[in-house]
């Protein structure tokens, strides 16, 4: 293995304050129906349209653009810095580079908001490489095009890369563009999501990255 590309809600960072309230903010201002925290939890990992389309399917996709400006207009302002980065994460990723590997974010976050968290969290020192959605969250969305895209920039072999994911999304986006998959239990998802989408690896505490990676 030389290139390990993590997710980053769930991941490396907990989002789901500043995700949750962009969401109640978004349902407020197109005066569509609030489906609560538990419910806007879910939409964190995917991409936003993909949740749009499971949990309101009654949205046009012709509001899409509406809804994802409403989202943004208070994410981008103010949701994006309620996160928290996951104890030990820091910790994770310096002993991973120290061994030599190629760190790089493949997230369904816009690139932009993904330079700037990084930059906040102070974690550039150990990224080679950060990439995210489009800028208009369409054009490149989904996990797989988005891992797709990272694997090509970082011009990274499929047989020596793993994506790190807590969504079922991460590890289908892996599986598309073959790829290892290591899913973990400390985000979003759970063992069962994770599971079924077909991880090759599930682990429950972060520390254990490492050891597993080395493993694989």
């Amino acid at each position: 293995m030389k290139y390990i590309f993590f997710d980053f809600d769930g991941t490396i960072a907990d989002t789901k304050v500043g995700t949750i309230k962009a969401l109640q903010y978004m349902s407020q201002k197109l005066n569509i129906t609030d489906l609560g925290a538990d419910t806007y939890q879910k939409f964190i990992g995917p991409a936003i349209t993909e949740s749009f389309g499971k949990y309101y399917p009654d949205l046009p996709k012709e509001r899409y653009s509406e809804a994802i400006a409403a989202y943004d207009e208070y994410y981008k302002n103010d949701g994006l810095y309620q996160l928290t980065l996951y104890p030990q994460i820091e910790d994770v990723l310096s002993a991973l580079k120290d061994d030599g590997y190629q760190l790089y974010i493949s997230s369904a976050k816009t690139e932009s908001l993904i330079k700037k968290l990084i930059t906040y969290l102070k974690l550039d020192q150990y990224f080679t490489g950060l990439y995210g959605a489009s800028e208009d969250e369409v054009t490149r969305s989904s996990k797989a095009d988005i891992l797709k895209y990272a694997l090509e920039n970082a011009k990274a072999t499929a047989d020596e890369s793993v994506i790190i994911g807590d969504r079922s999304t991460d590890i289908q986006g892996g599986i598309a563009n073959h790829v290892h998959t290591l899913g973990i239990t400390y985000g979003f998802g759970d063992y069962a999501e994770l599971r079924d989408a077909g991880a090759e690896s599930i682990l429950e505490d972060p520390t254990e990255v490492p050891s597993e990676i080395r493993a694989m």
